[in-house]
């Protein structure tokens, strides 16, 4: 079980980095987790001295690419709940964890749905 969360946590560093080199077909798919392999298994010992904060910018920098704001501005004109659901999603994703965040969205889409609000 431990083995398919850590799977799964991955997901989204894999699309960042797929993006971002332009892989198209799912050959990428292959050849990406061949380099990792042979990176971590023959280039870790020159990580060893890296500072935790570089290694954050790096992942941060190769994410960044994937948050779409022309979509966030695009709510904010058409529906500000939807807006707000969209918010409140990232934040809790970004501050706290995924079931949380989702968990925050619907419960505020719901209460404003309730309440007549939407």
């Amino acid at each position: 079980m431990i083995a398919i969360g850590l799977m799964n946590m991955d997901h989204f560093s894999r699309s960042a980095v797929n993006e971002n080199v332009g892989g198209q077909t799912a050959m990428s798919n292959i050849i990406m987790p061949l380099t990792v392999l042979v990176t971590l298994l023959f280039l870790m010992p020159l990580f060893k001295y890296t500072p935790d904060l570089i290694l954050a910018a790096i992942i941060v920098t190769a994410v960044i690419g994937l948050i779409d704001y022309q979509s966030a501005f695009c709510l904010w004109k058409v529906d500000k709940l939807d807006f707000m659901a969209c918010l409140s999603s990232f934040l809790g994703v970004l501050f706290v964890s995924v079931p949380v965040g989702l968990a925050i969205a619907i419960l505020l889409v719901v209460n404003l749905g309730m309440n007549g609000d939407v």
